[in-house]
């Protein structure tokens, strides 16, 4: 496995992640700007073309089983570049412990993807203010892909100038808006787009889409057992029968759960009070995963359900679940689970600890606990500050697995809550 780039600026960055008991991480991405989980399928899948983009640098985290090999294809297309022209093949297995840095303007398509996903945490850039101001930029940010043919040679290989200002949160902000009121009215599939030579010797860039047919699905799908629990329908564009990019717009920290690939089943139920999961499930697409639940909010008009359902892994849907609603999961290996989580805070006021929100309640005790979970949806400020903790953890070396919070009894009948924390020994 060739783990040495010749393009400059492209290759591997460690993703931050914290253990979660035997081959299963956490991994967490500091951010609130919108990202994209890119889905496959499990049939032959490709390209068939390399893509550019000029205003985008992507971070793929390749998330499926160890044994496939991804096969990457990369050019150097950036006018300047001191590697411009340089092409190179890469292969790789996936794995939640890094993530691909392809800078603007280097040609990337890949091969071997089927049963893999990937999660891209992207970046932005702008192009020159003036440039842009005036109109001499052949740029737009709605329309920033470009099309190269897998057989494009040396002769007729295209540089192109990428933008090179970082956009700001106001940028990302604007373009999570405009996926989420435009994505849900696309009737085409991904385009694929050329740079066309015409009769007078001008270029035109040329977008070619198929047309979808409709899929009938719902938004909002909820289950009937448990008051609030639901399925949710991501906006969703098609590149394919099988594939696809699911987008991740809700303004809320971001991180996904890695199972590993030994058995990963529950043994106790998680219970938030304040976190309201919305949880995206990938993986083998015939994978059967059960979730038992238990609805232990005592104003809730399913109080004490007590049920289970089964589901096989959607890149294309989330399942809501609020607060005060256990959850207990059997049979996630294989299987990655990425979340964008809501925070509700007390009503009293009273402090919140995201780190200890969480009750392991064991799956055969009863009777279901008595619980009220948070009502006060947080501001901005409040996920801002969390992510900006996230960063500062991040520099810091890795010293404790996720916690279990367990509920006991003390004086006076008083709920109390204990986090558990195992030590990870560190390494100079």
């Amino acid at each position: 496995m060739n783990e040495s780039f010749a393009i400059e600026g492209l290759g591997w960055r460690e993703n931050w992640q914290i253990e979660n008991g035997n081959d299963s991480y956490v991994v967490p991405f500091p951010t609130l700007r919108p990202a994209t989980l890119v889905f496959h399928g499990e049939t032959e899948f490709s390209y068939g073309h390399y893509g550019i983009h000029l205003g985008q640098a992507d971070w793929l985290t390749f998330m499926g089983p160890s044994t496939r090999t991804i096969t990457g294809y990369f050019i150097d297309c950036r006018e300047g570049s001191p590697t411009a022209g340089v092409r190179e093949m890469h292969t790789w297995s996936p794995t939640s412990a890094r993530a691909l840095y392809i800078p603007p303007g280097v040609a990337h398509t890949f091969d071997g993807l089927e049963f893999v996903n990937s999660v891209n945490s992207y970046e932005l850039f702008l192009p020159d203010p003036k440039e842009w101001v005036h109109g001499t930029l052949d740029w737009q940010p709605d329309a920033d892909i470009i099309n190269l043919p897998l057989n494009v040679s040396d002769e007729d290989l295209p540089l192109y100038r990428p933008n090179t200002h970082p956009a700001g949160e106001l940028w990302y902000d604007m373009v999570a808006a405009q996926q989420r009121a435009m994505i849900p009215k696309i009737a085409y599939e991904y385009p694929v787009t050329r740079d066309v030579k015409l009769a007078d010797g001008t270029t035109r860039r040329v977008e070619l889409r198929r047309p979808l047919p409709a899929d009938g699905k719902k938004n909002w799908e909820p289950f009937d057992g448990v008051f609030g629990v639901g399925w949710v329908r991501h906006p969703v564009i098609r590149s394919g029968p099988e594939s696809g990019f699911s987008a991740l717009l809700d303004r809320h920290p971001l991180y996904f759960i890695d199972h590993g690939e030994t058995r990963y089943t529950h043994d106790a139920y998680g219970i938030h009070l304040g976190q309201e999961d919305r949880l995206t499930f990938v993986g083998p697409r015939d994978q059967e995963v059960t979730i038992n639940l238990i609805d232990t909010r005592v104003d809730s008009p399913t109080y004490g359900a007590d049920v289970a359902f089964t589901f096989t892994p959607d890149p294309e849907r989330y399942l809501l679940l609020p607060p005060g609603v256990g959850h207990a999961f059997e049979h996630l290996e294989n299987v990655y689970t990425i979340n964008r989580p809501r925070t509700l805070l007390p009503e009293d006021g009273s402090e919140y600890l995201p780190g200890n929100d969480v009750i392991d309640w064991n799956v055969d005790r009863r009777p279901i606990p008595a619980l009220r979970a948070n009502t006060v949806p947080a501001g901005q400020e409040y996920y801002e500050a969390r992510v900006a903790d996230q960063k500062e953890l991040r520099a810091m070396p890795i010293t404790h697995s996720t916690p279990s919070v367990m509920m006991i009894t003390g004086e006076g009948g008083k709920d109390i809550r204990i986090a558990l924390r195992r030590k990870i020994p560190t390494t100079s």
